[in-house]
């Protein structure tokens, strides 16, 4: 696997993070506004370019109403 590249589980949860803002009509901006980064960092997140921290993805889960089992539905 290229280091660069997001491992299969990091990419699924990128995923997951773009569908539930695009589900709920967020813009970037504003779930950044919601969970205290810049939308730039949610882009990196939704792109699988930045890891989401355990922290974070709690704060992303406060952010959407959702709990943190959501992010990893649909893996093996």
């Amino acid at each position: 696997m290229d280091p660069k590249s997001p491992s299969p589980i990091d990419a699924h949860v990128a995923q997951r993070l773009r569908e539930r803002r695009q589900a709920l009509k967020l813009s970037q901006e504003e779930l950044a506004q919601r969970a205290g980064v810049s939308y730039q960092q949610v882009q990196k997140y939704e792109k699988g370019q930045s890891r989401i921290s355990a922290g974070r993805l709690f704060e992303l889960a406060q952010a959407m109403d959702v709990s943190l089992p959501y992010f990893y539905l649909g893996l093996d």
